[in-house]
Protein backbone atom coordinates (compact mmCIF):
# COMPACT_ATOMS: atom_id res chain seq x y z
CA UNK A 1 0.00 0.00 0.00
CA UNK A 2 2.93 2.07 0.55
CA UNK A 3 3.85 2.02 -2.83
CA UNK A 4 0.41 3.39 -4.27
CA UNK A 5 0.41 6.30 -1.85
CA UNK A 6 4.04 7.05 -3.13
CA UNK A 7 2.88 6.78 -6.54
CA UNK A 8 -0.46 8.65 -6.51
CA UNK A 9 1.07 11.62 -4.33
CA UNK A 10 4.38 11.87 -6.25
CA UNK A 11 3.10 14.86 -8.61
CA UNK A 12 1.99 16.91 -5.69
CA UNK A 13 4.73 16.28 -3.43
CA UNK A 14 7.10 17.67 -6.52
CA UNK A 15 4.56 20.57 -7.09
CA UNK A 16 4.75 21.87 -3.13
CA UNK A 17 8.32 21.51 -3.35
CA UNK A 18 9.48 23.33 -6.15
CA UNK A 19 7.57 26.34 -4.48
CA UNK A 20 8.44 25.59 -1.02
CA UNK A 21 12.07 25.72 -2.28
CA UNK A 22 12.92 22.19 -1.40
CA UNK A 23 15.94 20.68 -2.86
CA UNK A 24 14.98 18.69 -5.99
CA UNK A 25 17.82 16.83 -6.87
CA UNK A 26 16.44 13.48 -6.09
CA UNK A 27 13.04 13.39 -7.46
CA UNK A 28 14.51 12.20 -11.11
CA UNK A 29 16.00 9.26 -9.52
CA UNK A 30 12.83 8.66 -7.11
CA UNK A 31 10.74 8.78 -10.43
CA UNK A 32 12.58 6.40 -12.17
CA UNK A 33 12.36 4.04 -9.29
CA UNK A 34 8.21 4.51 -9.68
CA UNK A 35 8.30 3.56 -13.36
CA UNK A 36 9.56 0.10 -12.50
CA UNK A 37 6.61 -0.48 -10.36
CA UNK A 38 3.84 -2.40 -12.14
CA UNK A 39 0.99 -0.48 -10.79
CA UNK A 40 -1.79 -2.69 -12.13
CA UNK A 41 -0.68 -5.45 -10.01
CA UNK A 42 -0.11 -3.43 -6.95
CA UNK A 43 -3.68 -1.96 -7.45
CA UNK A 44 -4.84 -5.20 -7.51
CA UNK A 45 -2.90 -6.53 -4.28
CA UNK A 46 -4.48 -4.02 -2.57
CA UNK A 47 -8.20 -3.53 -4.49
CA UNK A 48 -10.32 -3.32 -1.44
CA UNK A 49 -8.19 -0.07 -0.54
CA UNK A 50 -7.64 0.93 -4.26
CA UNK A 51 -11.41 0.92 -4.49
CA UNK A 52 -11.74 2.85 -1.49
CA UNK A 53 -9.43 5.68 -2.36
CA UNK A 54 -10.27 5.80 -6.73
CA UNK A 55 -11.92 8.86 -6.81
CA UNK A 56 -9.84 10.88 -4.48
CA UNK A 57 -7.06 9.74 -6.96
CA UNK A 58 -8.67 10.85 -9.84
CA UNK A 59 -9.40 14.14 -8.21
CA UNK A 60 -5.97 14.88 -7.32
CA UNK A 61 -4.59 13.58 -10.92
CA UNK A 62 -7.04 15.87 -12.37
CA UNK A 63 -5.53 19.33 -10.07
CA UNK A 64 -2.15 17.84 -10.92
CA UNK A 65 -2.50 18.40 -14.42
CA UNK A 66 -2.99 21.73 -13.95
CA UNK A 67 -0.22 22.22 -11.32
CA UNK A 68 2.02 20.57 -13.66
CA UNK A 69 1.39 23.65 -15.82
CA UNK A 70 1.86 25.74 -13.51
CA UNK A 71 5.49 24.89 -12.74
CA UNK A 72 8.10 27.25 -14.68
CA UNK A 73 5.28 29.80 -14.25
CA UNK A 74 5.67 33.69 -12.78
CA UNK A 75 3.15 33.24 -9.74
CA UNK A 76 1.00 36.63 -10.58
CA UNK A 77 -2.17 37.96 -9.11
CA UNK A 78 -3.12 38.65 -12.82
CA UNK A 79 -3.85 36.20 -15.81
CA UNK A 80 -0.88 33.97 -16.73
CA UNK A 81 -1.95 33.80 -20.38
CA UNK A 82 0.92 36.21 -21.80
CA UNK A 83 3.48 33.99 -20.34
CA UNK A 84 6.02 32.12 -22.47
CA UNK A 85 5.35 28.31 -21.38
CA UNK A 86 8.63 27.42 -19.18
CA UNK A 87 11.90 25.64 -20.87
CA UNK A 88 11.93 22.97 -17.83
CA UNK A 89 8.76 21.66 -19.65
CA UNK A 90 10.43 20.01 -22.27
CA UNK A 91 13.04 18.00 -20.00
CA UNK A 92 13.00 14.55 -20.04
CA UNK A 93 12.32 14.78 -15.92
CA UNK A 94 8.68 16.99 -16.51
CA UNK A 95 8.03 14.99 -19.88
CA UNK A 96 7.81 11.52 -17.73
CA UNK A 97 5.81 13.52 -14.73
CA UNK A 98 3.14 14.54 -17.03
CA UNK A 99 2.91 10.80 -18.75
CA UNK A 100 3.13 9.47 -15.35
CA UNK A 101 0.14 11.63 -13.59
CA UNK A 102 -1.65 10.95 -17.12
CA UNK A 103 -1.84 7.04 -16.39
CA UNK A 104 -2.17 7.53 -12.64
CA UNK A 105 -5.25 9.15 -14.49
CA UNK A 106 -6.30 6.53 -16.45
CA UNK A 107 -6.26 3.57 -13.27
CA UNK A 108 -7.69 5.64 -11.26
CA UNK A 109 -10.54 6.44 -13.95
CA UNK A 110 -10.71 2.51 -14.39
CA UNK A 111 -11.25 1.65 -10.89
CA UNK A 112 -13.79 4.48 -10.19
CA UNK A 113 -16.09 3.34 -13.54
CA UNK A 114 -15.56 0.10 -12.37
CA UNK A 115 -13.26 -0.45 -15.99
CA UNK A 116 -10.76 -2.85 -17.17
CA UNK A 117 -7.54 -1.85 -17.28
CA UNK A 118 -6.86 -4.17 -20.13
CA UNK A 119 -9.46 -2.41 -21.86
CA UNK A 120 -8.57 0.96 -21.68
CA UNK A 121 -6.91 1.89 -24.81
CA UNK A 122 -5.47 5.51 -23.01
CA UNK A 123 -4.19 3.92 -20.25
CA UNK A 124 -2.29 1.07 -22.35
CA UNK A 125 -0.97 4.01 -24.72
CA UNK A 126 -0.11 5.96 -22.01
CA UNK A 127 2.01 2.49 -20.09
CA UNK A 128 3.80 2.03 -23.83
CA UNK A 129 5.09 5.44 -23.21
CA UNK A 130 6.29 5.37 -19.82
CA UNK A 131 8.13 2.17 -20.82
CA UNK A 132 10.34 4.37 -23.29
CA UNK A 133 12.04 5.85 -19.76
CA UNK A 134 12.33 2.82 -17.48
CA UNK A 135 16.21 2.58 -17.22
CA UNK A 136 16.93 6.06 -18.72
CA UNK A 137 18.87 9.29 -16.38
CA UNK A 138 15.87 11.54 -16.63
CA UNK A 139 17.40 15.44 -16.44
CA UNK A 140 15.31 17.93 -14.60
CA UNK A 141 16.25 21.38 -16.02
CA UNK A 142 15.56 24.66 -14.54
CA UNK A 143 15.56 27.17 -17.05
CA UNK A 144 16.83 30.24 -14.77
CA UNK A 145 16.81 30.68 -11.17
CA UNK A 146 14.09 31.74 -9.82
CA UNK A 147 14.09 34.69 -6.81
CA UNK A 148 12.48 32.51 -4.27
CA UNK A 149 14.10 29.46 -5.18
CA UNK A 150 17.48 28.51 -3.31
CA UNK A 151 18.89 25.32 -4.27
CA UNK A 152 17.70 25.27 -7.88
CA UNK A 153 18.63 22.50 -9.95
CA UNK A 154 21.99 23.42 -11.77
CA UNK A 155 21.39 22.25 -15.25
CA UNK A 156 20.00 25.02 -17.83
CA UNK A 157 18.41 23.67 -20.88
CA UNK A 158 18.81 26.92 -23.30
CA UNK A 159 17.43 24.89 -26.58
CA UNK A 160 14.30 23.36 -25.39
CA UNK A 161 11.01 24.96 -26.35
CA UNK A 162 7.69 23.70 -24.45
CA UNK A 163 5.49 22.25 -26.79
CA UNK A 164 2.46 21.06 -24.25
CA UNK A 165 -0.62 18.54 -25.07
CA UNK A 166 -4.15 19.55 -23.90
CA UNK A 167 -5.11 17.46 -21.60
CA UNK A 168 -9.06 15.99 -21.94
CA UNK A 169 -11.43 14.04 -20.03
CA UNK A 170 -11.35 10.41 -21.64
CA UNK A 171 -14.69 10.25 -21.68
CA UNK A 172 -14.93 13.15 -24.35
CA UNK A 173 -11.99 12.65 -26.21
CA UNK A 174 -14.12 11.14 -29.45
CA UNK A 175 -16.65 13.61 -28.79
CA UNK A 176 -14.40 16.47 -29.33
CA UNK A 177 -12.61 15.40 -32.24
CA UNK A 178 -15.18 14.99 -34.08
CA UNK A 179 -16.99 18.65 -32.65
CA UNK A 180 -13.54 19.93 -34.25
CA UNK A 181 -13.33 17.72 -37.17
CA UNK A 182 -15.74 19.11 -39.41
CA UNK A 183 -13.92 22.24 -39.99
CA UNK A 184 -10.56 20.50 -40.32
CA UNK A 185 -9.04 20.35 -43.96
CA UNK A 186 -9.26 16.99 -45.16
CA UNK A 187 -5.39 17.02 -45.54
CA UNK A 188 -5.28 18.03 -42.19
CA UNK A 189 -7.50 15.23 -40.32
CA UNK A 190 -5.27 12.44 -39.85
CA UNK A 191 -2.54 14.59 -38.35
CA UNK A 192 -5.44 16.43 -36.14
CA UNK A 193 -6.49 12.84 -34.62
CA UNK A 194 -2.60 12.44 -33.85
CA UNK A 195 -2.39 15.70 -32.22
CA UNK A 196 -5.44 15.46 -30.02
CA UNK A 197 -4.20 11.94 -29.00
CA UNK A 198 -0.89 13.47 -27.68
CA UNK A 199 1.05 12.29 -30.70
CA UNK A 200 3.97 14.06 -32.31
CA UNK A 201 3.18 15.53 -35.81
CA UNK A 202 5.80 17.63 -38.02
CA UNK A 203 2.66 19.98 -39.79
CA UNK A 204 0.29 22.71 -38.54
CA UNK A 205 -3.30 21.63 -38.42
CA UNK A 206 -5.36 23.75 -41.04
CA UNK A 207 -9.12 24.61 -40.28
CA UNK A 208 -11.80 26.42 -42.61
CA UNK A 209 -13.07 28.32 -40.10
CA UNK A 210 -12.03 31.09 -38.02
CA UNK A 211 -9.71 31.21 -35.41
CA UNK A 212 -11.97 32.76 -32.88
CA UNK A 213 -14.64 30.46 -34.04
CA UNK A 214 -11.93 27.63 -32.49
CA UNK A 215 -10.26 29.62 -29.72
CA UNK A 216 -14.21 30.18 -28.11
CA UNK A 217 -15.14 26.13 -28.51
CA UNK A 218 -12.13 26.20 -26.59
CA UNK A 219 -12.69 28.15 -23.77
CA UNK A 220 -16.20 26.66 -23.30
CA UNK A 221 -14.78 22.93 -23.41
CA UNK A 222 -12.69 24.86 -20.45
CA UNK A 223 -15.96 25.88 -18.98
CA UNK A 224 -17.55 22.29 -19.01
CA UNK A 225 -14.28 20.63 -17.46
CA UNK A 226 -13.92 18.65 -21.05
CA UNK A 227 -10.01 20.37 -21.32
CA UNK A 228 -8.68 19.54 -17.92
CA UNK A 229 -5.00 21.18 -18.51
CA UNK A 230 -5.18 24.72 -17.66
CA UNK A 231 -5.88 27.73 -19.95
CA UNK A 232 -2.47 28.83 -20.36
CA UNK A 233 -1.74 25.06 -21.95
CA UNK A 234 -4.18 25.81 -24.38
CA UNK A 235 -3.17 29.14 -25.07
CA UNK A 236 0.45 27.65 -26.50
CA UNK A 237 -1.15 24.83 -27.87
CA UNK A 238 -3.33 26.64 -30.28
CA UNK A 239 -0.43 29.18 -31.17
CA UNK A 240 1.60 25.98 -31.75
CA UNK A 241 -0.32 23.50 -34.02
CA UNK A 242 -3.11 25.66 -35.72
CA UNK A 243 -3.40 26.92 -38.82
CA UNK A 244 -5.73 29.23 -40.47
CA UNK A 245 -6.54 31.31 -44.05
CA UNK A 246 -5.38 35.05 -43.77
CA UNK A 247 -7.79 35.38 -47.06
CA UNK A 248 -5.98 38.74 -48.04
CA UNK A 249 -2.60 37.56 -48.91
CA UNK A 250 -4.20 33.57 -49.42
CA UNK A 251 -2.14 31.49 -46.94
CA UNK A 252 -2.21 29.69 -43.61
CA UNK A 253 -1.16 31.15 -40.48
CA UNK A 254 -0.83 31.34 -36.47
CA UNK A 255 -3.27 33.19 -34.75
CA UNK A 256 -1.72 36.14 -32.46
CA UNK A 257 -1.43 34.92 -28.58
CA UNK A 258 -3.57 38.26 -27.95
CA UNK A 259 -6.21 36.99 -29.78
CA UNK A 260 -6.17 34.23 -28.03
CA UNK A 261 -5.86 35.55 -24.82
CA UNK A 262 -8.98 37.98 -25.69
CA UNK A 263 -11.02 34.99 -26.44
CA UNK A 264 -9.82 32.41 -24.07
CA UNK A 265 -10.75 34.94 -20.99
CA UNK A 266 -13.16 36.50 -21.84
CA UNK A 267 -16.88 35.95 -19.88
CA UNK A 268 -19.00 36.54 -23.13
CA UNK A 269 -16.68 37.26 -25.92
CA UNK A 270 -18.08 38.53 -29.46
CA UNK A 271 -19.79 36.58 -31.48
CA UNK A 272 -18.22 34.37 -33.66
CA UNK A 273 -19.09 33.56 -37.75
CA UNK A 274 -19.17 29.95 -37.12
CA UNK A 275 -20.27 28.24 -34.15
CA UNK A 276 -18.75 24.97 -33.13
CA UNK A 277 -21.03 22.58 -31.30
CA UNK A 278 -19.56 19.97 -28.91
CA UNK A 279 -21.22 16.81 -30.75
CA UNK A 280 -23.48 14.40 -28.65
Amino acid sequence: MENLITIFSFTKTFYEAYYQNLPLDNYPELLQELLNFNIINIVKANEAIANEKAKLWQQEATLNFERIGKIGITQSNELNLNIESSKLWGCSFMRVLRLFNERNFYVANCLSNNNSFEDNENLIKSQIKLEAFKNISLELYIDKPKSNLKNPTDHINENSKAKPFIIIQEKYLDRFIKSLDIFVLESSKKNFSKLINRENIAEGIKFSCSANSVITFFREMHDKRVIISSKAISKQFIHNYFLFENKKENKFEHTSFGNITAYLTRSTPPGVSTKITFID
